[in-house]
């Protein structure tokens, strides 16, 4: 019973964890995350700008959806100077 509990915390810690990018330009990023995940998203998306010498500013976030096991939205960055 107590390697399923693990099994099931490992599996909920990766869904947490997890993330997609939409669409990513040089003008800014879409990221569909866990909606309890966002460190990591604004990290991505200020890794992503300064490729192009620019920062990441949130521009957008949709409402949580819940067709997944979590919550899922997508946060939208712009590149700016």
């Amino acid at each position: 019973m107590k390697k399923y509990k693990s099994l099931a915390i490992l599996a909920l810690i990766l869904i947490l964890s997890a993330c997609s990018v939409v669409t990513a330009d040089g003008e800014g990023i879409e990221i569909r995350h866990s909606s309890e995940n966002n460190l990591l998203v604004q990290h991505q998306a200020d890794e992503h700008c300064a490729g192009f010498g620019k920062k990441a500013l949130k521009v957008q976030e949709t409402p949580a959806s819940h067709a997944y096991l979590v919550g899922t939205v997508v946060t939208t960055f712009k590149c700016v100077n």
